[in-house]
């Protein structure tokens, strides 16, 4: 599980005490805590279903965030609005 950890906070550019509290690594005190698993679950939701590198892209944390805790792209509304 440490060396996943690594991979994540260097995706996100971020260190452990980001989503950790260091007195209780599995605490969930911490909201960022409780969004990170979320998105792990959709990292790991996507690989399941195909995003798993074998015949395209992997699904992980860099793919949003690009070394950033926050993503900077933003889905523009129209395109929510009005698919194609």
């Amino acid at each position: 599980m440490r060396e996943s950890m690594i991979v994540i906070s260097r995706q996100l550019g971020i260190t452990c005490t980001h989503c950790h509290n260091t007195d209780n690594f599995k605490s969930n005190e911490k909201p960022l805590f409780k969004i990170a698993k979320d998105h792990m679950r959709l990292a790991q939701l996507l690989i399941d279903n195909g995003m798993d590198g074998k015949s395209g892209p992997k699904a992980d944390c860099y793919m949003c965030h690009r070394g950033k805790s926050k993503p900077e792209y933003k889905e523009p509304l129209h395109h929510m609005i009005n698919p194609k």
